[in-house]
């Protein structure tokens, strides 16, 4: 089968998504990768998508732009969209991508790496118990570092056209959400949000934020979101609390999940090499092995084969509409 790619964006984000194609079409020879056709910024696609195999357009560009080319890309012919997170930044924008019919991956990539697909397989199977709470963090230093130095940058994420009116919310804080929620398995119903603005570079650019969720059942979800942690490198950490064992996982050591039941503590090695990359326990590719993964699906997706689910749009615009209609204290 052969895929053509379309990139529109630049940055680290547009350079994952090159990296991981050409490590799809290492590890999945059955997938003939084109060559990736570069987009200019503001670039229309009528037309592109005309006389190509199985074309999907790439978005990495602002997420203020993201829907807009979804949208779009569903009107031009495009088989599939492959598109970083949020896929929107706005409530209105949320009606119009509901109509958007060709499939459309999120690059949640956490979701699809060795711990959360474990934790999701251990809860599903009843080992963990009934399922009180999901707690945890995800800290960066990004706004803290700049705090400090006094550094004044020209970035994007400082014009609320291109990034919309949060930033540690919908930028990191969809990722750890997007875990949460898969594996309880719903949305939440109800909840509430505190957003500090502390060492903010720009008045909406939310720094710190505090989440809880409230779901089925009595569950709850409780999350500290923060780019203004100082010493922080990329510190993701999902517990899982049951009422028969709890479980930690942490992006900084992806291939182990530290076990407790009742005083006692274990660690559970990573052994299966079916996911991602495909690479051996303890050699992974740290985001990477996300992204390949969500390729991997929607490939096989597209050539009508067995696929198991992976970050999609629908989900992501649940997501969204949940965490924008957020009580804030």
């Amino acid at each position: 089968m052969i895929i053509t790619p379309f990139l529109i964006g630049h940055g680290r984000a547009g350079a994952a998504l090159q990296k991981s194609l050409a490590l799809i079409g290492t590890q999945y020879p059955q997938y003939k990768i084109a060559d990736c056709r570069i987009l200019a910024r503001g670039a229309r696609l009528e037309g592109m998508a005309k006389d190509t195999d199985n074309p999907i357009l790439l978005i990495a560009n602002p997420p203020g732009l993201h829907s807009i080319y979804i949208e779009e890309a569903a009107r031009s012919g495009f088989k599939a969209v492959v598109v970083e997170k949020p896929s929107c930044v706005r409530h209105e924008e949320i009606s119009v991508l509901e109509k958007v019919k060709i499939p459309v991956a999120v690059c949640h990539i956490y979701r699809q790496m060795w711990g959360p697909q474990t934790l999701k397989a251990m809860i599903d199977s009843g080992e963990m118990g009934e399922i009180i709470s999901i707690e945890g963090r995800y800290w960066q230093s990004s706004t803290a570092q700049r705090a400090l130095t006094g550094e004044k940058t020209k970035s994007w994420k400082n014009d609320p056209q291109l990034s919309g009116e949060y930033d540690a919310l919908l930028d990191v804080g969809t990722h750890w959400v997007d875990v949460a929620t898969f594996l309880i398995g719903e949305m939440p119903r109800n909840g509430s949000v505190w957003l500090s603005y502390a060492n903010a570079e720009a008045a909406h650019r939310d720094s710190h934020v505090h989440l809880n969720l409230e779901f089925s059942k009595g569950r709850r979800v409780m999350s500290s979101i923060s780019k203004t942690f100082h010493g922080a490198t990329n510190h993701f950490e999902i517990n899982v609390i049951g009422t028969l064992k709890s479980a930690t996982w942490t992006f900084l050591d992806p291939d182990e999940i530290w076990i407790g039941q009742g005083n006692q503590k274990s660690t559970l090695t990573r052994k299966s090499t079916i996911l991602g990359s495909c690479q051996p326990v303890f050699h992974g590719m740290g985001w990477l092995e996300g992204y390949i993964e969500i390729f991997y699906q929607l490939f096989k997706e597209l050539s009508d084969e067995p696929f198991t689910a992976y970050p999609n749009l629908r989900d992501n615009l649940a997501m969204l509409k949940s965490l924008m209609a957020l009580k804030r204290n």
